[in-house]
């Protein structure tokens, strides 16, 4: 069991780490050749898009994983709502888009871009199977995949000089390539056929869970789009400059993360003490490997801007701090919306969710004009700020996770890590290095500072984190 436990993570991380590398190899070609304002319009008419996809995927997917039994009739109905709603979406989309600009090649890019939807909603049903069966070993090689081809496509579209096309190309050959793999490799005939009644108790168990990862995602991407209105196509790309060095890791370790948790969490759905205690653990380790490196991202938010993406992007270095810091402060309660899926209780933080994303939302359109990116940096850390503890009040009410495990779960790499970064400020401007030198030694210090603090704070941490995989 232990060791079948080890593959499947072994295949997540494999899939979410090989997305770090081939979305960095991308992302640094896109900032040689491309200008801000390019990769900002290319990244509004995306984020567009995917804000439609992640509204109907999150409605289907999770509630079909949570099924007692998937049976054929909930697979075609799913799917062919999943593409009925995706072209009256397309349709919606390219309308919009004529009505919105006068430009034929804003209104091309938009209606080619929404073609993604499509794509990304045919491949729902076949993600939700391997889920509950755990193939994560295809979904790792459809997704790899289709980051390879979609890499290839994209880097050589800007290369050409057609400059935001590249980024609507990489979107659309990612995911065109993944629903080509999922459908190879499992080769089965999706009848056209709708369950009214299921489909209802389908939308109706997705409509809670949709309007949280809407919330989240309507923050993370709409503010793009109201920085784009208040401030224009070039503070978009500087923001979206931070914002994806923080989300390449973040996204990628935490969707691995909790799509292996929420399986997990809901099998112990029914035995809260067991349920606090994975919640705990999980917390724990997690903690233990992304706090110090979201810190430590801040820390080197310099060297990392100028030497990788070169001067042009400086103004994006305060963004990515500042944002840095609320990646830390979110890995926290990182499982918090997991756990109330576990038990469906996602309804206990709605409000909250709804209301800190419209005030977040609030303080990029009215403090854009004035602070550009920054507005939406810090709009992201005050709503972190405020989510936090109305998270853990959600778990608290649904199953008792309370302020004490949660203290206990974070406090020591919190501490750790604030400790690593007095060590790097106190050295960094004594160190006589230079380049990428000053960077490798910046870790070095920050690494052995917060490997020697945690040590500290919990000396048998190496055999309790094993536990988790081996004896649980």
């Amino acid at each position: 069991m232990a060791n079948h436990r080890l593959v499947k993570l072994i295949w997540i991380f494999t899939e979410k780490f090989g997305l770090i590398f081939l979305s960095m190899i991308t992302f640094v070609a896109y900032a040689r050749l491309m200008s801000p304002a390019e990769l900002g319009v290319g990244t509004v008419i995306i984020v567009i898009v995917e804000m439609f996809a992640i509204l109907y995927s999150s409605m289907l997917e999770d509630p079909l994983v949570r099924l007692e039994r998937l049976e054929e009739k909930h697979i075609c109905t799913a799917f062919w709502f999943a593409v009925l709603i995706s072209l009256a979406s397309i349709v919606v989309i390219s309308f919009a888009a004529m009505l919105y600009t006068k430009s034929s090649v804003l209104q091309w890019m938009t209606a080619v871009a929404s073609v993604k939807i499509l794509f990304t909603m045919m491949a729902r049903v076949y993600v939700v199977e391997m889920r509950r069966t755990g193939n994560f070993k295809m979904l790792a090689s459809r997704t790899l995949l289709g980051k390879v081809a979609g890499g290839v496509g994209g880097i050589a579209i800007a290369f050409w000089g057609f400059g935001a096309w590249a980024v609507i190309a990489q979107a659309l050959i990612m995911e065109f390539v993944s629903i080509v793999v999922l459908m190879l490799g499992n080769r089965r005939r999706i009848a056209f056929y709708i369950d009214g009644p299921f489909l209802r108790e389908l939308l109706t168990a997705g409509a809670p869970l949709a309007i949280n990862v809407m919330s989240s995602q309507t923050l993370q991407r709409g503010v793009n789009v109201v920085l784009g209105i208040t401030a224009g196509a070039h503070a978009v790309g500087m923001f979206n400059m931070a914002m994806r060095i923080i989300d390449l890791p973040r996204s990628a370790i935490y969707n691995g993360l909790l799509s292996y948790a929420l399986p997990v969490f809901a099998r112990r759905g029914s035995d809260t003490a067991r349920l606090i205690e994975v919640i705990s653990d999980s917390t724990a380790i997690s903690g233990f490997l992304l706090t110090p490196l979201f810190v430590g991202i801040a820390l080197t938010a310099e060297d990392i801007i100028l030497l990788i993406f070169g001067a042009k992007w400086a103004d994006a270095i305060p963004l990515l701090q500042v944002l840095a810091c609320t990646a830390a402060i979110g890995n926290t309660a990182m499982y918090a919306m997991t756990a109330l899926v576990a038990v469906n209780r996602t309804h206990l933080i709605v409000k909250a969710e709804l209301a800190t994303t419209l005030l977040a939302l609030a303080l990029v359109y009215s403090l854009g004009h004035l602070y550009a990116g920054m507005a939406a940096a810090v709009a992201l850390l005050a709503r972190m700020v405020i989510m936090t503890p109305l998270q853990v009040r959600g778990l608290n009410t649904a199953i008792g996770y309370g302020w004490r495990v949660f203290i206990e779960s974070n406090y020591r790499s919190m501490i750790a890590s604030l400790i690593m970064a007095a060590a790097v400020v106190l050295v960094s401007p004594y160190l006589d290095f230079r380049g990428y030198w000053h960077l490798a030694a910046n870790i070095g210090i920050g690494t052995l500072t917060y490997a020697l603090a945690y040590s500290a704070l919990h000396p048998r941490w190496p055999q309790e984190f094993k536990s988790v995989f081996t004896a649980r």
